[in-house]
């Protein structure tokens, strides 16, 4: 594997964690995906990201957190085919302590964490959305198969369409293990307007 670039901000030991992970390893060792430690950043002076910056950063709730993200080859268009399309990947380690039912993932956590990584591609992907605020207006979550604890899920998210110069934007996301499924999500953000952060 190629020597990467690793940012300041990711742990070794989660690094060394995901690289023994066989759902991990591929995309550790694809080089147009890159490393980025923005997912488990306290932002804000210690007022926002706190979720999983602090409260879920923990042994019990998610050990573990990697993101990456691959840009599209077409910098004024992120959408595309599954091969071309920007995309962020995400893999979450968790304990056991953010269960529902013995040993199964609740299914809000599952939704949140569809939430965080389908906004981050809109930050990555969309150059309007850097310059101010996305905020999610719309979340459509369908589970298909329970999340076990403890145990690594990998989430992927991609942009399907932009519209009104960047003010909507509609994205796809998916939870999966080893060979399944666990849930699928789709949804809408819409960019704040003006200083206020006003919708």
């Amino acid at each position: 594997m190629e020597p990467r670039t690793i940012p300041k901000g990711v742990p070794a030991e989660t690094l060394d964690h995901f690289s023994t992970n066989s759902l991990a390893s591929p995309t550790l060792k694809d080089p147009a995906f890159e490393i980025h430690p923005m997912s488990r950043a306290i932002t804000h002076n210690g007022r926002g990201h706190t979720l999983t910056g602090g409260t879920w950063n923990t042994a019990d709730t998610i050990a573990h957190l990697l993101s990456f993200y691959r840009p599209s080859p077409s910098p004024t268009d992120p959408t595309g085919s599954e091969q071309h399309r920007a995309e962020v990947r995400r893999f979450y380690t968790f304990g056991g302590g953010l269960n529902a039912h013995p040993d199964l993932l609740h299914g809000g956590v599952i939704a949140t964490i569809l939430d965080s990584t389908m906004g981050n591609v809109i930050g990555f992907a969309v150059p309007e959305a850097r310059r101010s605020g996305m905020f999610t207006v719309q979340l459509n979550v369908t589970y298909e198969k329970p999340v076990r604890t403890p145990g690594t899920v990998m989430v992927r998210a991609w942009v399907k369409t932009i519209q009104d110069g960047g003010r909507k934007v509609w994205v796809e996301g998916v939870v999966e293990g080893e060979g399944v499924r666990h849930a699928r999500a789709e949804g809408m953000w819409l960019r704040a307007k003006g200083k206020d952060n006003k919708l």
